[in-house]
């Protein structure tokens, strides 16, 4: 009996470690290509699943692979839509 509810309300409990679409549709990041001066913007998801398994420094953002050269995108700021 306990062992059932415990399997019921696992997902309840449990924690999702990035955020959805639906929570940062607000939040973009620009980001630019150092080689071909290409621009980008990315929502804050995508950056939030770029960045999970890094070994990032407070404030440090993950590298976003250039669409024209493959070259990697520098970080350039936040801004909302």
């Amino acid at each position: 009996m306990i062992q059932d509810m415990k399997e019921e309300n696992w997902q309840e409990n449990m924690e999702i470690p990035f955020h959805t679409p639906e929570d940062t549709d607000k939040e973009w990041y620009k980001y630019e290509c150092p080689k071909c001066g290409e621009e980008d913007e990315v929502p804050g998801y995508v950056i939030d699943e770029f960045a999970m398994g890094k070994d990032l420094k407070e404030g440090e953002m993950p590298g976003v692979a250039c669409p024209e050269c493959g070259a990697e995108m520098k970080f350039k700021y936040t801004f909302e839509r």
